[in-house]
């Protein structure tokens, strides 16, 4: 039931959207004397331009929408669960229009009439989503310029439904309204993300100073900001770096610390973006950031906490060490790393419980002693869990934690940049086809 609650106001705002929509709908198409076959297909025709006009609104990652939906790694399952839904119901929507086309419908010069409009915004959709579901293989870079072009089967669509409407969209009544403010809205999300986000996003300037090597793979890159930056330890922020042979894209990186107005972000080489910054990145550089997003802050509490950092994750937790906070209740730090060789800010982070009372810290290496699991924690009842590390680490030990002790308040980041569609929908089907095997 606790685990249910996080999907309560998602739930609530796609549904009241989804709602809204179908009962103008029905009042509308029943007030035209229409059969109930148009009125499905109708419905269905909406609910599909619904479903997109609030992937794009997820898109634009607005505050109040973050926090609606528990996070970004919240926005972002919605935002991939939203998209796929609707692509599937178009499958849908094109067998009731075979049955309900209308001969009387405005046509197009170029596109052949609004019947081929609605098939090429289908067609489109499927072959951008396509791309949306193989993510994982394709560079960032690519990934992100494909998914821009989702505004072009997008306008399509918005053309095909407005003008093979049986009712007039553009009566100015409660329907008509409702459809031209959420079509708007969609697209002008879609085109803030466009031609806006990139500029008034990353509206933090400040300068890469300097660039230290941790280990082989991990480096910290030092940030003077051109004024001050306000952020809650444990969050992290998209960067964008002008730099000769580094791409301009935007990535995520855990904010690792603070100096006066210096910023520490601690990265690990993992892809063709940091290893760029690792080899290349002349030092100085011009940084934008955007504003610091993130629910790992660890607010006060009475319970105890047990923080879990695996390999890079422990950012989110030097952030914390690294600032002036204290901690009022026993706080015990496990870094899990392959090796110790492996460990960033090591000697600082053994020494940290002399410096940061009801803190302890506990040094974790798979290659002596497997893998990390609830019987190397100190849990009870009365704890809250933080994680950061890599995502079959996390969600191993939350699984196993909340098994055994299912009160315990579990917090984590897990979002993925272009997606794990695949993995997101295998497994959601995987836990409904388990629930509904018959037990012997």
């Amino acid at each position: 039931m606790k685990n249910f609650k996080k999907y309560v106001n998602p739930i609530l705002f796609v549904s009241s959207i989804m709602i809204i929509n179908t009962v103008l709908w029905i009042n509308r198409m029943k007030a035209a004397f229409l059969n109930n076959e148009s009125i499905v297909t109708s419905v269905i025709g909406s609910i599909l331009l619904m479903g997109f006009f609030l992937v794009f609104l997820l898109s634009t990652r607005m505050k109040w929408l973050v926090k609606l939906f528990g996070g970004l790694d919240g926005l972002y399952f919605w935002h991939r669960m939203l998209a796929i839904g609707t692509t599937a119901l178009i499958f849908v929507h094109q067998v009731t229009s075979i049955y309900n086309f209308s001969s009387n419908q405005t046509t197009v010069f170029l596109l052949g009439g609004v019947g081929s409009a609605g098939e090429l915004a289908r067609n489109g959709f499927l072959f951008l989503v396509f791309f949306a579901l193989i993510a994982k293989f394709l560079k960032y870079e690519h990934f992100r310029f494909i998914h821009r072009l989702l505004v072009i089967p997008y306008m399509i669509s918005l053309y095909h439904g407005f003008y093979s409407s049986w009712v007039n969209l553009f009566s100015f009544d409660a329907l008509s309204i409702w459809m031209i403010s959420t079509s708007v809205i969609g697209l002008a999300s879609s085109l803030y993300m466009l031609f806006i986000y990139q500029t008034s996003a990353f509206r933090f300037k400040g300068q890469i100073v300097e660039k230290t090597e941790l280990n082989p793979s991990t480096f910290e890159l030092k940030v003077k900001m051109n004024k001050p930056y306000l952020f809650k330890p444990g969050q992290f922020a998209f960067i964008k770096i002008k730099s000769p042979m580094i791409s301009k894209a935007a990535h995520p990186f855990s904010i690792s610390g603070q100096d006066e107005n210096y910023i520490y972000f601690t990265i690990k080489s993992l892809g063709d973006f940091t290893e760029a910054l690792k080899n290349t990145l002349i030092v100085p550089s011009k940084i934008r950031i955007t504003t610091a997003y993130g629910n790992m802050t660890m607010s006060s509490t009475s319970k105890k906490q047990v923080w879990i950092g695996g390999g890079v994750g422990i950012t989110p937790f030097l952030g914390h060490l690294r600032s002036t906070e204290t901690f009022k209740t026993d706080t015990h730090l496990y870094y899990s790393v392959n090796y110790e060789s492996e460990a960033v800010h090591l000697e600082t982070l053994k020494n940290m419980p002399n410096i940061k009372e009801n803190f302890r810290f506990t040094l974790f290496e798979a290659s002596k002693q497997g893998f990390l699991s609830i019987n190397n924690l100190e849990i009870d009842d009365d704890t809250i869990v933080s994680m950061c590390g890599p995502k079959p680490m996390v969600m191993s030990l939350k699984k196993q934690i909340q098994k055994q002790y299912p009160r315990v308040k579990i917090e984590f980041e897990a979002f993925s940049f272009t997606g794990t569609l695949v993995e997101d929908v295998l497994k959601k089907s995987k836990k409904i086809i388990r629930k509904l095997k018959p037990t012997n």
